[in-house]
């Protein structure tokens, strides 16, 4: 939490003397200033009330540092607009700096592909989009510069206020817009829910406002104490607080639920209308408390900057003193240039002050490479990995009297916690299976032979890593004795020589990595089969049309991968659901001593918690039945994600430990799943996890 009036009030006494010394508009020549142009991308009809401002302080405030730059912007309509050809185009112009957008999240990926083509020099793009897609996709490429932390963080810091402003929340909900700005939620909050202690009971996605009053409907039969709304438009803010708020006061049982909003709907559009709503709640990225931008904002527009403000204006300051950078320095890819400006080490607030500028202006041309500050803070990031910053301030505010009213600043240093897309991904889980050491071991019949089923359960170019990672088991089993005549293969076979396939007949789990498409036999295509097949097949009741089928007994160790898509009804199979009924019935009817059943999906344990009580059965999960999987490892050539995190872990701890006791390989893969617990189910029915090994699933 930050709270720092009193350094503000300090620090603008100090920015009024700068500003005292600054040339009048009288004074310069301003045919003699050097232009920097840059493309805005956001809608149009926000362009007056909400960005005009920000963009003229800032090239106001760069005139008035007297550094020899005129700013020039380009506005391109957001909404209107074609993005791919805007993209294409602008990526070839050589008087085009730099690229602010998108609003909208899906907006700003459709941009960053465009751009993406060009190999070399790609303009860099300025983003306060927050979806967690947009750095792992385009990060490494070194164009794409986030200046907000991704939704991973505003999700744990909106759970994390509704935990400490409502002391003993004990079940929570989500209501998300169905598209890439309300996944990064839906990916993520069940996990940070348990992580804090809280139960996840419902989530809800939505792509209509007419969708919203089924979903708060079931929200509220859940019995949830708090609601997190992700809303797609500021437009649906209102109606979502006004159906909680009828609730709350109209219902019999008096219970109150908590309503808290994510920065869609920190809007000018929410304070509209006759009779605007008070006390309306949520969390939205801002600029640093310390660093005066707000408090100098409000004095001068009479309101706090909107959501976005702040990272506008530090785009267009860096993307000049980058440019100043580059010329100083003869360096013709401006992305390295803000590569070396953001180098972490900033020390001081309030950069973004004409003063301030002309200070970096003089150390740059000195040679120097100043650490510089914005209105978003020390603009301090991680290049290593990803071009998104570090540490994001979100202002904490209520609506009153017709007002956005900031009531706290809160951030992720203050307590630890981590869910940057770096940072999050080495966060200590808290809530790890406390597995049995002194389980009692089950006596089984004598080990007669080893079967596999290994099951891809989704097709196209796009599902690309469930094919992968299938494969990927695939060829680790071939290498560890398994013939074709115990595995059983599913897979649709449609990536190898799919048209967008540059690399014809190869499939890989890695980029660059090995060719697992080879020497394999594919017994059944998945759209060839229904799931009454699929129960024919794994019980081993051939028939004509399906003659291969599971030849395991109850003297043999089956050992089961599953990976695709799931939902909160059940594991995917293609657009069907095989839900916890039909798959508890298929396992209680197969044939097997001991199987261990390994699930990449989301929502995997839906299914898995409804087979508990299956003899020799062991389940291990991607996901406990509120979260969602993770996929992993993109590749940008192929446009899509090659392998799941999951898997990836399993696959790797394999390659180093063959025969791992089952404790071990769920110790890791848990630690190494990033973004949802693993889970393992049903170990009272399998034995003790710390003596059952993996020897035991090869052939002999």
């Amino acid at each position: 939490m930050r709270n720092l009036y009193n350094s503000i009030l300090v620090f603008l006494l100090c920015m009024s003397t700068l500003l005292s010394c600054e040339k009048s508009p009288m004074e310069e020549d301003t045919h003699s200033l050097k232009e920097v142009r840059i493309a805005v991308v956001l809608p149009d009809k926000d362009r007056e009330p909400i960005w005009n401002n920000a963009l003229t302080w800032a090239a106001e405030n760069i005139r008035k540092a007297d550094i020899g730059v005129k700013v020039v912007y380009e506005w391109v309509d957001e909404e209107s607009a074609d993005l791919t050809e805007v993209g294409t185009t602008l990526s070839e112009r050589d008087d085009i700096r730099s690229i602010i957008g998108c609003n909208v999240s899906a907006n700003t990926q459709t941009l960053a592909f465009a751009l993406a083509r060009k190999k070399q020099n790609i303009k860099p793009l300025f983003t306060f989009s927050t979806s967690q897609e947009l750095p792992r996709i385009f990060g490494h490429r070194g164009f794409l510069w986030g200046l907000c932390e991704t939704d991973i963080s505003q999700s744990e810091i909106i759970l994390s206020c509704l935990s400490n402003e409502h002391p003993g929340l004990k079940k929570v909900a989500l209501l998300a817009s169905d598209d890439i700005y309300g996944q990064t939620f839906v990916d993520w909050f069940a996990f940070q829910a348990v992580e804090l202690n809280m139960e996840p009971v419902c989530i809800e996605t939505y792509k209509k406002s007419s969708e919203l009053e089924g979903c708060l409907k079931r929200i509220i039969d859940s019995g949830a104490d708090a609601v997190v709304c992700v809303p797609a438009a500021a437009e649906d803010v209102v109606p979502v607080q006004n159906y909680i708020d009828d609730f709350i006061y109209n219902s019999e049982s008096w219970r109150n639920i908590a309503l808290m909003f994510a920065d869609k709907a920190y809007n000018k559009s929410i304070l509209s209308g006759e009779h605007p709503v008070d006390f309306i709640s949520g969390l939205a990225p801002a600029s640093h408390p310390g660093s005066g931008f707000d408090v100098s904002y409000d004095a001068l527009y009479g309101r706090v900057p909107f959501a976005g403000e702040a990272q506008v204006y530090d785009a267009v300051l860096i993307t000049v003193l980058a440019s100043i950078w580059a010329e100083k320095n003869e360096e013709e890819d401006l992305n390295k240039a803000i590569a070396a400006l953001l180098n972490g080490t900033a020390t001081t607030q309030g950069g973004w002050t004409a003063g301030m500028i002309a200070n970096y202006h003089h150390a740059i041309l000195s040679g120097e490479t100043p650490a510089i500050s914005g209105a978003t803070g020390t603009l301090d990031f991680d290049s290593q990995y990803y071009t998104t910053i570090r540490s994001t301030s979100y202002a904490r505010w209520i609506t009153y009297n017709g007002k956005m009213v900031i009531i706290d600043y809160y951030s992720r240093n203050s307590d630890g916690h981590s869910s940057s897309p770096v940072a999050a991904w080495e966060w200590k889980k808290l809530h790890m299976q406390d597995l049995d050491g002194n389980g009692n071991e089950i006596g089984y019949p004598y080990l007669k032979d080893n079967y596999a089923v290994l099951v891809a359960a989704s097709n196209g170019w796009k599902n690309y890593r469930h094919q992968a990672d299938v494969l990927g088991m695939y060829q680790y089993l071939k290498g560890k004795g398994y013939d074709d005549d115990h595995i059983i293969l599913i897979m649709e076979d449609d990536i190898a020589y799919n048209e967008k396939n540059p690399f014809q007949g190869v499939v890989r789990r890695e980029t660059g990595g090995e060719n697992l498409y080879k020497d394999l036999q594919i017994d059944y295509k998945l759209g060839d089969l229904t799931l009454e097949d699929l129960k024919q097949i794994l019980t081993g009741n051939p028939s004509e049309a399906y003659p291969v089928t599971l030849g395991s007994s109850e003297n043999d160790n089956v050992l089961f991968f599953w990976s695709g898509h799931g939902t909160q009804q059940g594991w995917k199979w293609n657009e069907d659901d095989l839900d916890a009924d039909f798959a508890r019935a298929i396992f209680s009817d197969m044939h097997f001593r001991k199987m261990f059943a390994i699930v990449e999906t989301c929502y995997s344990g839906v299914v898995a918690q409804d087979c508990i009580g299956i003899p020799g059965l062991l389940m291990m999960t991607a996901a406990n039945p509120y979260e969602t999987s993770k996929a992993a490892a993109f590749d940008n050539e192929l446009q899509v994600y090659l392998s799941n995190t999951f898997t990836s872990s399993i696959l790797s701890w394999f390659g180093s430990n063959p025969n791992t006791v089952i404790r071990d390989l769920y110790l890791h893969t848990f630690d190494k799943t990033n973004g949802s617990h693993v889970m393992v189910y049903n170990s009272d029915y399998y034995g003790n996890l710390y003596w059952n090994d993996m020897s035991e699933y090869y052939p002999k």
